[in-house]
């Protein structure tokens, strides 16, 4: 088993950017690296912060002939990948997969996004049949180590980012999103940003308002919202729940006075959220009835203590991956004595079905049933037992036979049998 890759941790973007594979393009590398004979069986997961290979059964130093094809299909120079890239085996490749799917070596602890995109990698490699039992094996263990670390630990619960804060915070403050409806101020990156997260929460629409009115109708038509001019601001407030503004006006937008003087609300509490510096809401706002005003500050907060319990459950989390890790090297490893389990069926089978043709030819001769099972029963244990037997006595160094009768003692518990 073998990992060879480059995240975040070890590449600059300059470096991940010239070994990530276009999608189109992994069919093609995983049946080349087995066509090369690097593995027998073959995934590799492209992101935008990490290019990794997973390999079972390479022959060889897998670290510079991956490092080497990695480089060749990309049509980059090898030493490029020198002291930028890293590389895991047999168990510590089966505990770093692990940490990878559960988001541990993610930007954002936690995240749930790469179990996603891990799926899809293993979809790929497994329709052009790359994978293979062990490799299948590995996957699905892993998707189960994920669920396990996402049931039993608290690493996905806190909000770690100021647009994940948001949501978190009017989720906490309003219920439900469901139906509420929002007035975004602005149209910048981090407006849209927040309005993503919240579009997954079936909200009843957005409002928005922008000094640029090409700027809103784009924001809008993107969440399917309506899109008005910055002065309608204040008489939407009264029709929404939830207020967010990030513009980059050096005045305050929305004053006390707006929602004072202005017409009756048909809603219930309003949560305004300002992320922007300097301020775009009165702070005035925070002391009216049924309005809660949260600045960039407060998230920032509430966005450092996510970071600080997801640490937390971070490392439970590592126990469990451990424990489930060790558990599939022990899978792992007791496929090394398949053949020889199968060999030893295979020499006993034999040796069974020479006795019972013998055995049969006395039943057939009317003698004794009891007598010929008895007999059978005998000869089997005797044609068994003979090669071991005869190598237990066979004159070798102390140490080799004390190894020998240990052995017998395992496989067969003779000394419990003797107790």
């Amino acid at each position: 088993m073998f990992c060879y890759g480059l995240s975040h941790y070890s590449a600059p973007i300059e470096v991940r950017e010239k070994v990530a594979f276009a999608p189109d393009q992994l069919a093609a590398a995983h049946r080349d690296l087995l066509a090369q004979h690097l593995a027998k069986e073959a995934l590799i997961l492209s992101t935008c912060n990490r290019t990794e290979i997973y390999t079972y059964g390479g022959a060889g130093p897998q670290e510079p002939r991956l490092r080497q094809w990695l480089a060749q299909f990309h049509g980059i120079d090898a030493e490029l990948l020198t002291g930028n890239s890293f590389s895991f085996q047999d168990a510590a490749a089966v505990q770093h997969l692990f940490r990878v799917v559960c988001g541990l070596d993610s930007m954002i602890i936690g995240e749930p996004q790469i179990l996603g995109q891990v799926k899809d990698a293993y979809q790929i490699a497994a329709d052009i049949d790359s994978t293979g039992p062990v490799l299948n094996r590995l996957l699905h263990w892993a998707f189960r180590v994920a669920k396990q670390v996402r049931t039993e630990t608290a690493i996905g619960s806190a909000p770690v980012s100021v647009a994940y804060a948001a949501v978190s915070l009017a989720r906490q403050l309003l219920g439900s999103l469901q139906d509420k409806r929002v007035l975004l101020i602005g149209a910048g990156e981090t407006i849209e940003l927040v309005a993503t997260h919240l579009r997954e929460h079936e909200l009843d629409g957005f409002h928005v308002v922008n000094r640029s009115p090409d700027r809103a109708r784009l924001l809008a038509g993107r969440l399917g919202g309506q899109a008005h001019p910055l002065e309608d601001a204040a008489a939407l407030l009264p029709h929404v729940d939830l207020v967010l503004s990030c513009t980059a006006s050096p005045q305050i937008l929305l004053r006390s006075a707006d929602l004072q003087q202005g017409l009756p609300r048909t809603r219930g509490s309003l949560l305004l959220l300002d992320l922007a510096v300097p301020r775009d809401i009165d702070p005035a706002i925070a002391d009216l009835d049924d309005c809660y005003l949260y600045t960039i500050d407060d998230l920032n907060d509430i966005a450092q203590a996510g970071v600080q319990a997801r640490r937390e459950a971070a490392k439970e989390a590592e126990q469990i991956i451990a424990q489930e890790a060790e558990g599939f090297q022990h899978w792992r490893d007791s496929l090394e004595v398949v053949p020889a389990i199968r060999r030893l069926r295979e020499h006993v089978e034999q040796a069974r079905l020479m006795e019972l043709q013998r055995f049969r030819h006395y039943l057939q001769q009317g003698q004794d049933p009891g007598a010929v099972l008895d007999a059978f029963s005998k000869a089997l244990m005797n044609k068994v037992l003979h090669d071991p037997i005869s190598t237990l006595r066979q004159p070798c160094q102390e140490a080799t036979s004390e190894a020998l009768v240990a052995s017998l003692d395992i496989l067969f518990h003779l000394s419990d049998a003797e107790g």
